[in-house]
C-alpha cells in the first residue's frame, strides 16, 4: 500500500513531502516530528564560492550559509560544482557525508553526466544547521574560483501533537523519515 503517492509531475526531483504530510527530521540524535504546512521549489542558484585554491591542495572547510533557513523549516537540496574540482560535503561541520571506513567520496563536475537528476547529491537540512564544503584542487594549476550550485525544496513545518507522534511511532500514522545530518560511523 502506498501511503504517499507520487507527489508531482515535475520529473527528476520529487518533493519528499507535500502540505499536511508528516515528517520526522532526524538531526544528530534528535527526532523532530513535524507537519508540513507549506513548501516551494527553489530553482538552481549559486550558493557558495569557496574562492581560489592553489594547485594540489585542499581548501579550508567553508560553511554554506546561503542555504540557511528560518526556524521550523527544512530543505531538500541537490547540488553540483561548476568548476573542475572535487568537493566533500559535511553535515554538520564535523560529519562527512558519503563517508566509508577508509575514504569520503567526493563530487566533481562529471556528476551531472553520471547522475543527470543529481539523486546521489541529495541531502536534507534543518533550519540554520548549514552544510560545510571542502574543495580539492587535484590539478597542476591553481584555480581562481570554486562555485557550487544548489536547487531543491523549502518546507515550512509545525510541531505535531503528541497523539500523532504516538501514532507514528506505533506505525498506525504515515510519516516520512529524513536524515538532516551525517553520521561519524563506528556504531557497534
Amino acid at each position: 500500500m502506498e501511503l504517499y503517492p507520487c507527489k508531482s509531475g515535475l520529473g527528476g526531483m520529487e518533493p519528499v513531502a507535500l502540505v499536511n504530510h508528516n515528517v520526522c527530521i532526524q538531526y544528530t540524535t534528535a527526532k523532530l516530528y513535524r507537519k508540513v504546512t507549506f513548501f516551494e521549489p527553489i530553482p538552481p542558484f549559486q550558493f557558495l564560492d569557496i574562492g581560489a585554491i592553489a594547485a594540489q591542495t585542499v581548501s579550508a572547510r567553508t560553511r554554506g550559509a546561503n542555504l540557511d533557513l528560518y526556524d521550523a523549516e527544512f530543505a531538500q537540496w541537490r547540488w553540483y560544482p561548476l568548476d573542475n574540482l572535487q568537493i566533500r560535503l559535511f553535515l554538520p561541520a564535523t560529519n562527512g557525508k558519503a563517508t566509508m571506513r577508509n575514504l569520503q567520496v567526493t563530487l566533481d563536475t562529471l556528476i551531472v553526466t553520471r547522475d543527470p537528476d543529481l539523486h546521489m547529491t541529495e541531502f536534507f537540512m534543518w533550519e540554520d544547521k548549514s552544510p560545510w564544503f571542502e574543495a580539492i584542487n587535484f590539478m597542476d594549476y591553481a584555480v581562481t574560483q570554486c562555485r557550487l550550485v544548489a536547487m531543491g525544496y523549502r518546507y515550512v513545518t509545525e510541531k505535531l501533537p503528541e497523539a500523532t507522534v504516538k501514532g507514528i511511532e506505533s506505525g498506525s500514522v504515515a510519516c516520512v523519515y529524513l536524515s538532516a545530518s551525517g553520521h561519524a560511523g563506528g556504531v557497534e
